[in-house]
């Protein structure tokens, strides 16, 4: 299990592609890429969320007012891959912290914002190939009875 600070970097670079995985109150699950993903001096993470009638808005207001989790998956431009698993915090629609990231997503893409999630993370695992292959040839017990057989065929030969 991983720490939230430890991959910072990844999750603040705009080459990392983010997605949020949600969950709807009728149970369908949803995920949409996020690439203003990012986390904040806290440690949480908070995107922002552009359009009013997306599913994604809608399932994490859900998810909010439910108390129920949601998944982020993020792979860097060097293939490392992460889940981030956590709840949401808080949904901004107002103040100076949401009239900020307006003015600047304004100014910057062109286009307003409908709000900003802050999501409190829970757990984050590294899902990495390289690490997922490793821990595979640590539990690959039916490979091992096939060396054992193997090695044991090779001797009564």
């Amino acid at each position: 299990m991983g720490n939230i600070n430890d991959i910072k970097q990844i999750i603040n670079n705009p080459k990392t592609v983010k997605t949020v995985g949600t969950v709807g109150i009728d149970g369908v699950p949803h995920i949409a890429v996020k690439q203003t993903l990012h986390v904040n001096d806290e440690g949480k993470i908070q995107y922002i969320e552009l359009f009013e009638s997306s599913k994604s808005y809608r399932n994490i207001t859900g998810s909010l007012w439910y108390a129920k989790k949601v998944s982020i998956s993020l792979l860097s431009e060097n293939k490392e891959s992460y889940e981030i698993v956590g709840y949401p915090d808080q949904i901004l629609i107002s103040g100076r912290e949401f009239e900020k990231a307006y003015t600047e997503t304004l100014e910057t893409k062109g286009y307003d914002i409908a709000a900003i999630i802050t999501i409190i993370p829970e757990s984050v695992e590294n899902n990495s190939p390289n690490i997922k292959f490793a821990e595979q040839d640590k539990t690959r017990l039916f490979y091992k009875h096939l060396d054992r057989l193997s090695k044991d065929n090779s001797k009564n030969n």
